[in-house]
């Protein structure tokens, strides 16, 4: 079964709330987006609730997480040997 994420923006941070109880916050939407790449979350599984007292993350927000996480997921896959990336 593939991991939901609903993603909300509270107190300067995105904190994402895991469809297996888990919870992630990062500063960033560059930053959330890659935690939940390593996760497994696909980009269509994102949920952006809201609720008083929280800010709305924006559309451009909501935009360059989902492209963000679609650009990893096609990424070709690096290992870093010796400080020189190697495509794998």
């Amino acid at each position: 079964m593939a991991i939901k994420a609903h993603v909300t923006y509270f107190k300067g941070e995105f904190v994402a709330s895991l469809s297996d109880g888990r919870r992630v916050g990062r500063q960033g939407w560059r930053e959330m987006a890659h935690a939940l790449f390593e996760i497994g979350v696909d980009s269509t599984a994102i949920e952006y609730p809201w609720s008083t007292g929280q800010r709305m993350i924006t559309a451009g927000q909501q935009v360059a997480l989902r492209a963000e996480l679609r650009r990893l997921a096609h990424a070709p896959v690096t290992h870093i040997v010796n400080r020189h990336a190697a495509a794998a």
